[in-house]
C-alpha cells in the first residue's frame, strides 16, 4: 500500500519529557495521527529528540518546533499604510516598548493581517537558536519555530479558552482575533509537588509518586486553589469584556491531569471544563489511547498541523 503523505513532525520539547507527533493526510485530505513518540528530556534535547524519532515509522525529517509564552510572545498592532521596510521597523519599536529584556536580544518577526492590520512576534534569541540547534543536532529540519499558544488553539479548535498546566507554570489561552490573547501564571505541576511534599513532611520522588495516584488528596490543595481562584479571575475578566461567549474550556498539559483540578476550576467559572480531546475518528491509535494521551500530545500535535495553517 502507498504511504500517503505525511505533515512535518510536530516537536514538544518540555521540561520533563520531549513528545513528537506524527500525522499524515488521509485519501481526503484530512490529519490523521499515527503515533506519538516520548522521552525523558533530560540534560541534552537533542539525545531525547533523536531517540523519540527513532522510535517513530517514519522516514520524515522535517519538524516545526515551539516556544512557550516565557520565551515568545505575540501580539497586534494597526498601522497606517506603510511601506513593509517601514512598517517593520515600526514593529520592532513597538515591540521595544514592552520587552523586559533587550530589544538586541530578541528576534522580531512581522506578518501583515490585512491594509493596517499585522502580527508581531517576538521571541528571546537564545531559546529561539538552541531549540532549533538540538533539533538539527538529532537530524531534523526545522521548518518553523511555532507560538505554543497558535498551536493549542490549532489542537482544540472548538474551545473557546485552554488551560494550559505546564510542569514550571500555567497559560491561559484564549480565542481572540486575530490572535490568542494569553495569560501566564507562576504555578504548575511542580508546584502541587512541592506543597505536597512539605505538607506531609516527604522527599519530591514520594509526593510526585503519590500525586500520580492519589492526586493531593488534603495535602497541598491550597496551591491548586491559589491557582484555580488566578484561572478564574481571568476567566470571569475575559468573559465580561469578549464580544463572544465563552463555552467550554479545554485544559492541556500533564499537569492538568490532576484529581479535582478540573471540577474545581469549572464550579468556579460556572462554564464546562474538560481534558481536551484530539479527534479519535482520524487516528491509527485506539480511541481510549488518544483520549488518555490528548492533554499532554496537544501541542505537539498542534505543532504538526502548521503546514496546513500558513
Amino acid at each position: 500500500m502507498k504511504r500517503r503523505a505525511t505533515l512535518p513532525l510536530g516537536v514538544d520539547v518540555g521540561t520533563i519529557r520531549t513528545r513528537v507527533a506524527l500525522l499524515e493526510l488521509d485519501a481526503m485530505q484530512r490529519p490523521r495521527l499515527i503515533a506519538v513518540a516520548m522521552r525523558p528530556t533530560g540534560d541534552d534535547p537533542a539525545r531525547a529528540l533523536a531517540d523519540a524519532v527513532a522510535e517513530l515509522p517514519t522516514h520524515e525529517r522535517r519538524c516545526v518546533l515551539a516556544l512557550g509564552i516565557a520565551e515568545a510572545t505575540l501580539r497586534a498592532a494597526t498601522f497606517p499604510p506603510l511601506r513593509r521596510r517601514e512598517r517593520d521597523r515600526a514593529a520592532r519599536f513597538e515591540a521595544g516598548r514592552t520587552l523586559g529584556y533587550p530589544l538586541a536580544a530578541a528576534t522580531v518577526r512581522v506578518v501583515g493581517v490585512d491594509a493596517s492590520r499585522c502580527i508581531i512576534g517576538v521571541a528571546k534569541r537564545t531559546a529561539l537558536d538552541a531549540r532549533v540547534a538540538a533539533a538539527r543536532r538529532a537530524g531534523l529540519r526545522p521548518l518553523s519555530v511555532d507560538n505554543a499558544s497558535l498551536a493549542l488553539s490549532r489542537a482544540f479548535p472548538t474551545a473557546d479558552a485552554i488551560v494550559d498546566v505546564g510542569e514550571l507554570g500555567t497559560t491561559l489561552i484564549l480565542r481572540d482575533d486575530p490572535i490568542p490573547a494569553t495569560r501566564a501564571f507562576p504555578i504548575g505541576g511542580r508546584a502541587f509537588t512541592t506543597a505536597a511534599a512539605v505538607a506531609l513532611g516527604i522527599d519530591d520522588a514520594a509526593a510526585e509518586e503519590r500525586k500520580r495516584n492519589l492526586g493531593l488528596a488534603g495535602a497541598g490543595e491550597r496551591v491548586r486553589d491559589a491557582l484555580v481562584e488566578q484561572l478564574a479571575t481571568a476567566i470571569v475578566e475575559a468573559r465580561a469584556a469578549s464580544r463572544t461567549e465563552l463555552r467550554a474550556v479545554a485544559l492541556a498539559g500533564n499537569g492538568s491531569r490532576l484529581a479535582g483540578f478540573a471540577s474545581a476550576l469549572e464550579r468556579a467559572i460556572a462554564i464546562p471544563v474538560s481534558a481536551g480531546a484530539l479527534p479519535t475518528d482520524a487516528a491509527a491509535l485506539p480511541a481510549d489511547v488518544v483520549r488518555a494521551g490528548s492533554p499532554d500530545w496537544a501541542l505537539a500535535y498542534g505543532l504538526s498541523l502548521w503546514s496546513l495553517a500558513v
